[in-house]
């Protein structure tokens, strides 16, 4: 369990490193908002509502999550005057708690519950502000844009889990499927990050002014809102919660974002979050590979 967990983060760069070969594949952008719905209609078909308990910190932690993504703006684009940096700064920052945020805690034996409701309140905190916020990055608030990233949101998130909810009251039996198919939604994943990177590629292909070091600033960016993010949830919460709230500000549903920055900005604005799925992921790996440290030592 342990290597697997210290070989996703390792397995990211093979999906990125063919995508950046094949500048050509960027023509498959399209699929990429049926492949981020089918992976989360299989988040939503294994929640389990019974677990949802709502605390004055999960409403703290979304206008925190709001504020990581408006700073992390402002301060990036005022110390570069480079709006790309600032605007993957902003997509990495807004990013919402993942629903695989739950899953480690439950390796790390902490509050299941309290992870769940987190994802629940920032996914919908986000889709609720993110019109808005939207437009303020990309300079456009007028109401046919408000209107189509709304349709947007609506589309991807609601869809799915409408879906799962009916699929769920038909078939109970359907939320054990998710943990059969993981290798599936792995798959789904690394082919999202293969178009990416291959839209990043076509995007550098097609304005050769552009320096490739900016993919190397992203990352940068992006570890230091990793590092601010884990840590600044970490005292969110008292002692009790304190590693629960940790997590969910920063493991965060790279894939939702990633989309938004995609559609609505730039891939190079995509790669910040993309960069952040490698930093959070090491992160998760260092936090399993030392609770299973400490159980052998007991034993």
């Amino acid at each position: 369990m342990t290597w697997k967990t210290l070989l996703r983060p390792a397995m990211i760069f093979v999906p990125l490193a063919l995508g950046l070969c094949f500048p050509r594949a960027a023509e498959l952008n399209f699929l990429i908002r049926y492949l981020l719905m089918t992976m989360l209609f299989m988040v939503f078909l294994k929640l389990n509502l019974k677990d949802l308990k709502f605390r004055p910190s999960h409403w703290i932690l979304l206008a925190v999550n709001l504020a990581v993504g408006v700073s992390a703006y402002l301060i990036t684009r005022q110390l570069t005057c480079n709006e790309t940096l600032a605007q993957a700064a902003f997509f990495t920052g807004i990013t919402p708690t993942a629903a695989a945020a739950s899953v480690v805690m439950g390796f790390l034996r902490g509050n299941v519950g309290y992870v769940i409701t987190s994802f629940l309140v920032t996914n919908a905190g986000m889709a609720l502000f993110m019109p808005f916020l939207l437009g303020w990055i990309c300079g456009n608030t007028s109401f046919e844009f408000l209107g189509r990233v709304a349709n947007t949101l609506i589309f991807l998130l609601l869809i799915p889990g409408g879906a799962a909810f009916i699929v769920r009251k038909i078939c109970p039996a359907a939320r054990e499927l998710p943990g059969k198919l993981a290798t599936v939604s792995f798959g789904l994943w690394s082919l999202c990050l293969f178009i990416i990177a291959a839209s990043a590629a076509a995007f550098f292909r097609d304005n050769p002014g552009i320096s490739p070091w900016i993919i190397l600033e992203t990352a940068q960016i992006s570890l230091v809102i990793c590092i601010a993010s884990f840590g600044i949830g970490a005292l969110l919460e008292k002692k009790r919660f304190r590693r629960e709230s940790s997590q969910s500000l920063g493991q965060k549903n790279t894939t939702l974002t990633i989309y938004l920055a995609l559609v609505y900005a730039n891939p190079l604005a995509a790669m910040g979050v993309i960069s952040y799925v490698l930093w959070h992921n090491s992160y998760n790996a260092i936090q399993l590979f030392l609770v299973e440290s400490r159980k052998k030592k007991r034993r």
